[in-house]
């Protein structure tokens, strides 16, 4: 009964934690179910004569966009190496329990990740019946290929703690293959559209409207001389620069060195729609000011650079898919004044 108390425990705290970090951002956090099955290569000290197949279910969701839970459970059945006449030789495992995962790259439709499992397993066989508890650790590779079906191709290794089937001083560590497919519910989440302001209630004209002045036209987009991406430059949702991006920096400062000419270049931030407009305007803010001190280090004044954030708001190509996303992802080098002109 202590094991079943601190495997409870355990697993609440687990699903605390994940719950914390979840973030604001619109990712994919609708709860899914799935079957799965494949091979277990059973530990030796089984004294067991073959692989034999398992098989599962499975319900969790995503709680942040790079971590998910599920509760799981499944079960598969060995057979003895030495027979004995009119005595069962089978030892049935079914085990339920939380699996978590990590996943890498954020925002594609195929990614790798890395699983913990933690759960309870019970045997059946002619040396004993009981419960123990199993932890595993494993890879895999998952891939979305509609916007409800994803197919996910895993490798687990599990330690069953049954010291009593063969009284020994440790348990048994089975390498489990598996393929599965789950199935999200609902529908997926998505950024908010912005909401338009009313058109302001203006008074009628009670005599004669002065004619109008010209609209001016407007004013050109200033000249483009950089652009970095954001992926390259930059973690995760994170402003700080990777060595990745110096050779294209000391590049843009190498430009600005020989043409003395651009008197005021804007460092300019962009995001992509995915999360909250204020926090993309924020990251993007932060993440040109990374530029920005990066040049005025290495030689450039610091009065011919200005840094703004867009966010969101002026998007290269439109969002509607996640390669246009990650190319919205940038920073720009922009002249916004020269002396020769």
């Amino acid at each position: 009964m202590n094991r079943d108390r601190l495997l409870a425990v355990s697993l609440g705290l687990t699903m605390m934690s994940t719950a914390a970090i979840a973030q604001d951002d619109p990712f994919d956090n609708r709860w899914y179910t799935g079957v799965s099955g494949g091979l277990v290569w059973p530990d030796s000290n089984r004294m067991v004569d073959n692989k034999d197949f398992h098989y599962g279910l499975n319900v969790g969701k995503f709680f942040t966009p790079a971590i998910s839970v599920d509760f799981r459970i499944d079960r598969y059945t060995l057979n003895y190496e030495m027979p004995t006449p009119g005595i069962s030789q089978r030892n049935i495992l079914e085990s339920y329990g939380l699996v978590g995962r990590y996943h890498f790259r954020e925002g594609q439709d195929t990614r790798p990740y890395v699983l913990f499992g933690l759960g309870l397993q019970n045997h059946d066989n002619v040396f004993d019946e009981g419960r123990d508890m199993f932890a595993s650790i494993g890879a895999g590779i998952t891939h979305a290929y509609s916007d409800r079906w994803s197919v996910r191709v895993e490798a687990e290794l599990r330690h069953d703690n049954d010291r009593d089937t063969f009284n020994s001083s440790s348990g048994s560590d089975d390498l489990l293959v598996s393929m599965g497919l789950n199935y999200s519910f609902g529908e997926r989440p998505r950024a908010p559209a912005p909401v338009a302001a009313p058109e302001p209630v203006r008074e009628p004209v009670r005599r004669p409207a002065p004619r109008p002045a010209p609209v001016p036209e407007p004013a050109p987009e200033p000249e483009m001389i950089f652009e970095f991406s954001a992926e390259v430059a930059f973690p995760l949702d994170s402003a700080t620069l990777q060595p990745a991006a110096v050779a294209e920096l000391n590049e843009a400062i190498e430009l600005l060195s020989m043409h003395p000419e651009l008197t005021r270049v804007q460092v300019g931030g962009h995001t992509c729609d995915l999360g909250d407009a204020d926090y993309n305007r924020g990251l993007s803010q932060r993440r040109a000011q990374s530029v920005h001190d990066y040049m005025v280090e290495n030689g450039i004044d610091d009065d011919r650079l200005s840094v703004r954030g867009f966010g969101e708001t002026r998007p290269k190509v439109p969002n509607n898919s996640n390669s246009n996303r990650r190319e919205n992802r940038r920073v720009e080098l922009r002249v916004i004044e020269r002396s020769d002109r």
